[in-house]
């Protein structure tokens, strides 16, 4: 029997290009799964590996996050074939502050550069953040605001605790330890009044805590699903989010709401833009000022009221169901790559047309200007022995790759 062709989806080629495996790329790359069904078809490829053969007239490329200073020759290339492009990113990367690693990085005029340049030449740029939206204008108007979202496939079945402490948790990567610095004097006090309470770090720790059993830190888990798989295997009660009150911070998603909802976590948060916009407070979670005392009388309302902690995880699950479900976002999603596809239709896109020695010698410019980003970046941190150990151990790598193939 013959297939009836008005039934076939037509398909949507997205080419997600990523600098590096990062929680937000595995976000993404379930939100594109989820997709799935409404016709998105996605490859993968790392920017450092992009080749014009893998852009074909039909494809979108989609640059996440991306601001190493190679991006431009595409960007270029993508522009003199009149071949749109979508860029994302969900952190407002001119507005980090301090000197750590990330920072360091984000403060380079280099990579400032590649990010003004690729932000303002998309055909949309993609972002969760109203707040965020507003500051990217400056650089291109064709902002969409796309909700957020947690795919609840990657949980695992919930136990009911056997520890008998009542663990209070942080998740976040290292670049977040800035942050709680706001509830490190929390800690002693709650830890004297409750003799059953526990303290986890996942990631990030405050500084100078000294060693206490009580208090138990983890390595960052650079894997999205096994880190959410081993937040649920602690089984905390409570769940901290704290922010510095800055701009970068107010720009952020809700993620920590999400993530702590769907792992039926009781949540506290600070009182920003990222969690008013989501959390009801006494609700769905706890909105709580920038003080030490405010800090300390939610985490003991919570401890006390065992009743509170577990209504406030059971709606927060149910709200985070409801509204941030990947497959309920899945559609919005969809739909603005569906109506970019239709402009590319519109478009006469022409062949990646590339002049070999221009690109040759573009692309050796550019890998000269992101070495010097990261070699500058890495002196600040820890002077020249540090570059010297990055630099053998990059050397190792490449010899153990090379091996291996």
């Amino acid at each position: 029997m013959a297939e009836d062709r008005s039934l076939i989806k037509p398909k949507i080629d997205i080419l997600l290009v990523i600098e590096g495996e990062i929680a937000t790329t595995h976000l993404i790359e379930h939100m594109l799964s989820a997709c799935e069904p409404y016709g998105i078809v996605y490859r993968k490829v790392f920017l450092a590996a992009l080749k014009p053969s893998d852009i074909r007239k039909t494809t979108i490329p989609f640059f996440v996050r991306s601001g190493d200073p190679s991006l431009r020759l595409w960007i270029e290339r993508l522009h003199n074939a009149h071949h749109p492009y979508i860029y994302y990113i969900d952190d407002n990367f001119w507005k980090i502050e301090g000197d750590s690693p990330i920072a360091l990085y984000y403060q380079h005029p280099l990579i400032r550069h590649t990010l003004e340049t690729a932000i303002s030449g998309a055909y949309r740029v993609l972002t969760n953040s109203d707040l965020l939206a507003e500051f990217l204008y400056q650089f291109n108007e064709k902002i969409e605001i796309l909700p957020s979202f947690f795919d609840f496939s990657l949980l695992k079945a919930a136990q009911p605790p056997t520890h008998g402490e009542l663990r209070i948790g942080f998740a976040g990567s290292p670049s977040r330890v800035d942050d709680l610095e706001i509830i490190k004097p929390v800690i002693r006090p709650i830890l004297d009044a409750y003799p059953q309470v526990v303290f986890e770090f996942i990631g990030a720790t405050p500084s100078d805590l000294g060693s206490d059993s009580r208090i138990r830190t983890f390595p960052h888990n650079a894997d999205y699903e096994g880190f959410i798989h081993f937040k649920q295997e602690r089984q905390w009660s409570i769940g901290l989010a704290p922010l510095i009150d800055n701009y970068s911070n107010r720009c952020k998603t809700n993620n920590k709401y999400r993530e702590y909802s769907a792992c039926g976590i009781a949540g506290i948060y600070s009182n920003m833009p990222p969690y008013q916009r989501s959390v009801v407070d006494g609700e769905t979670g706890l909105l709580t000022e920038h003080t030490t005392q405010a800090w300390i009388s939610a985490i003991s309302q919570l401890i006390s009221d065992p009743t509170l902690r577990a209504r406030i995880a059971s709606n927060a699950y149910e709200d985070v169901l409801e509204k941030h479900s990947v497959e309920r976002v899945a559609m919005i999603w969809s739909n603005h790559f569906a109506q970019v596809q239709r402009h590319m239709k519109r478009t006469r896109i022409k062949p990646l047309r590339i002049n070999k020695l221009k690109s040759y010698l573009l692309a050796h410019f550019l890998r000269f200007e992101s070495l010097w980003v990261r070699a500058s970046t890495v002196y600040a941190e820890g002077g020249w022995r540090l570059v010297a150990e990055k630099l053998v151990n990059r050397i190792k790598f490449a010899l153990l790759r090379d091996k291996a193939l």
